[in-house]
């Protein structure tokens, strides 16, 4: 690293005592490239003259004098400024530079800094308005600072959209309204704090105005960065005035005051009225999370940051493991929290939080082992469309800190709320983190899923490769009744449909067993009216070890209540029937298998559609089938198109297909070209358009 000591020598001296610019006498000095550090020491007072530097730009300034240092005209920092000893005056020259390769930082402060530093943030493009979380190091009104570069809106009177005058709403001609907004025709709010309690149903409550209100270091805000209001090629009319603006430019906010060193107290809201606080860092520089928590034990060892691109979720993170992280950040950089980044913590109790200097980090990797367990006991679950675009994600993790029921220190709750959320349940929790214990031979994970639009969607399991070989680990859909080896297939890919059973809390759910297999490899449910009684029937394939079967049902596929259970008779494959004499007018039911060690495993949950009242079971023959042609006889069906599948032992699919049906009674024969294995199978015929499984049998084939 190139290294520049100034002392106070005779030249320099006489370049200040004459007059004469220092550039002319010193000479510039290229001090930008990113291994240059500029160090000032001494026992006497120096001053930085004006164009000492090239561009009047410095990557990394030690200030080590204990008379101090004066800055005597514009100073630019992009790399590090160290205040080890003595006072730097910046006289108001001193900015922060920010880029899309880089953010200045000031370092730990042992010395002081006097005078305004103007801190820079930039903001890069995205491809449609999104919200940001973010907070500044330094207090400015916010007209003064960020409203000089994006616009601001809210409530207001007065002042015309993209005005031409800087009154606030006095002159129909104002760009401003009376509380200092950017005018629109609605002026709907774009910058929020959040509240512990609610206005008109929001914890997200407008700033009041953008004249009196000034940022507030360590305080988050979220907020609608619509792009450069400075840009050359989008007009305020596009940002302001119509329904499809141009999506945000790159903007690089800023901030001038007196920048936050030394401790930094923000209070927290109160748990008993709301649990979550939106924090900033209240330094221009990256801080450690660890070091925060560690620092503030009234907040659990877990944050929630938000990424406006990408996929817009929420990051999670939690002593150690980060899920849903942006692109780049993983485990250990998750620990960050970048100069201008907004952050939720939870807290345990009332009171405040404290920054320190001490939780300035310039990088060096904290230690991820602050509970004394190791983390790497996971797996990490991605929600991703069809074509591998990442929705969510989810990650359970197994420790000896791990419980059954929710435990604040080790799990966190997800906030994602957008169109599709993947979540891992414990309790009443949905969580992003969970924790479960490393010791019991059997244990389950349960996942909740939800879509605003119906559509094909993937599963994707990673990073569980430091749980134990010896155990198992089989991902269960309880609406197709289908199990799967994770080890084996690391893709899942499903369908959710019309059918409320095909998303919610009860459809998918992860078992890993220390005890190998599961006791049952599928069981496949289907449910008809007899008269006025609905018999329940489910096939099992492999069963072995099992204790007894539940029968589950419900009105909305969501809560189940058992209404009876049956023995289990422990044959590789059989046949169970139970009669539901009171039907309600919508039926879903499940059957809930339960092994002699505790093992729970859920067949599909099959829906009695309103038509299928009067239904008897489809036919299937030659029953054996020795042949490739698997003939099947449809009785009294109504018109449709109807999904034929046939699964292995291992619940495995190995051949789908399609009959279109006129209505009535008809017969199909199919041509079953890939040659089936000697062995049972079980078939599966589904109504294409709404997915309900209106037949269930058993296939041998010879």
């Amino acid at each position: 690293m190139k290294k520049y000591i100034i002392h106070i020598y005779l030249l320099l001296l006489l370049a200040i005592t004459t007059g004469l610019s220092a550039q002319t006498t010193v000479g510039s000095i290229n001090a930008s490239s990113n291994i240059d550090t500029v160090t000032y020491s001494g026992s006497s007072a120096q001053t930085i003259p004006a164009n000492l530097f090239v561009s009047n730009t410095v990557n990394n300034l030690k200030i080590n004098n204990t008379a101090g240092v004066t800055l005597g005209g514009t100073l630019n920092l992009t790399g590090t400024l160290y205040p080890t000893a003595g006072t730097m005056a910046t006289g108001g020259y001193l900015t922060l530079i920010s880029t899309s390769t880089g953010t200045a930082r000031i370092d730990q402060a042992i010395g002081s800094i006097t005078g305004n530093v103007t801190v820079q943030r930039y903001i890069p493009a995205k491809t449609a308005r999104k919200f940001s979380f973010i907070g500044s190091p330094v207090s400015q009104t916010i007209n003064s600072a960020w409203q000089q570069q994006i616009y601001i809106t809210g409530a207001g009177t007065g002042g015309n959209a993209c005005g031409s005058t800087t009154g606030h709403g006095v002159s129909s001609t104002d760009k401003f309204n009376s509380n200092g907004f950017d005018v629109t025709i609605s002026n709907a709010s774009s910058m929020f704090t959040y509240s512990a309690t609610k206005v008109n149903g929001s914890r997200y409550v407008s700033i009041p105005n953008t004249i009196s209100t000034s940022l507030s270091p360590g305080t988050g805000y979220c907020i609608n960065i619509r792009g450069n209001r400075n840009s050359s090629g989008v007009t305020c009319a596009n940002q302001l005035e119509i329904a499809t603006p141009t999506a945000p430019e790159a903007v690089t906010l800023s901030a001038t005051g007196t920048v936050s060193t030394g401790n930094v107290t923000v209070s927290l809201n109160n748990p008993s009225t709301h649990l979550y606080t939106l924090l900033a860092n209240p330094y221009p520089s990256p801080i450690s999370f660890t070091a925060f928590q560690t620092s503030n034990s009234n907040t659990y060892n877990k944050m929630w940051t938000f990424s406006p691109y990408g996929n817009g979720n929420y990051t999670t993170y939690s002593a150690g493991v980060i899920a849903n992280g942006a692109t780049g950040y993983d485990n250990t950089s998750g620990n960050y929290i970048a100069s201008g980044q907004a952050f939720f913590v939870e807290a345990n109790a009332s009171g405040s939080v404290t920054f320190q200097e001490s939780h300035k980090t310039a990088g060096i990797i904290p230690n991820t082992q602050y509970f004394g367990s190791s983390n790497n006991k996971l797996i990490r679950i991605g929600l991703k469309t069809a074509s591998d675009n990442p929705l969510d994600e989810v990650v359970v993790r197994f420790n000896s800190s791990g419980t059954k029921a929710y435990n604040p220190n080790w799990d966190a709750a997800s906030f994602n709320a957008a169109s599709q959320v993947l979540t891992t349940l414990k309790d009443t929790f949905s969580l992003a983190i969970a924790t479960l214990p490393d010791t019991l031979l059997v244990d389950t994970a349960q996942l909740g899923i939800s879509s605003s639009s119906n559509g094909a969607f993937r599963l994707l399991f990673s990073d569980y490769q430091g749980i134990d070989s010896s155990v198992s680990i089989t991902l269960k859909d309880n609406f197709l009744g289908i199990n799967k080896d994770i080890r084996a297939s690391q893709a899942y890919d499903f369908n959710i449909t019309s059918d409320t059973a095909s998303q919610g809390k009860n459809r998918f759910e992860i078992i890993f067993s220390n005890g190998g297999t599961l006791a049952v490899n599928s069981i496949q449910a289907s449910a008809r009216m007899v008269g006025k009684a609905a018999i329940i029937t489910w096939n099992t394939v492999g069963e072995k070890g099992e204790s007894h079967y539940a029968v589950e049902k419900s009105t909305d596929a969501k809560t189940f209540t058992q209404i009876g259970e049956i023995a289990a008779k422990n044959t590789l494959t059989d046949s169970y029937n139970f009669t539901d004499n009171n039907p309600f007018s919508t039926n879903y039911y499940r059957i809930k298998a339960i092994s002699e060690v505790g093992t729970v495993t859920y067949s599909n949950i099959t829906k009695l559609t309103p038509y299928a009242l009067s239904l008897t079971p489809f036919t299937l023959y030659p029953n054996p089938l020795v042949g490739k042609i698997l003939n099947v006889q449809l009785t009294n069906i109504p018109a449709g198109k109807y999904d034929i599948s046939i699964y292995n032992a291992l619940g495995q699919k190995v051949n789908e297909q399609s009959i279109t049906h006129s209505g009535g009674t008809g017969s199909y024969g199919l041509t079953i070209n890939n040659k089936l294995a000697s062995g049972t199978y079980l078939v599966s015929i589904r109504d294409a358009a709404s997915t309900a499984l209106v037949y269930q049998g058993t296939l041998v084939v010879r």
